[in-house]
């Protein structure tokens, strides 16, 4: 599912930026390459950035 369509950034595109060492929401958007845009994706962006949180944690404890 895509974050914010004005970049076509997806789910998947932050969690990868993520699991990278992207950590605040602006490094997320530095990874990801946004550029400035309508700014209505930023609420989703900070959700999809605490799943991936979420995720990566459950990964590394898992592993």
């Amino acid at each position: 599912m895509y974050v914010c369509i004005c970049n076509a950034v997806s789910e998947g595109d932050v969690h990868r930026c993520v699991s990278a060492g992207a950590d605040t929401l602006k490094q997320v958007k530095n990874a990801c390459g946004w550029k400035p845009g309508c700014g209505s994706c930023t609420a989703r962006l900070a959700e999809a950035i605490g799943r991936s949180r979420v995720s990566a944690s459950a990964e590394s404890t898992a592993a």
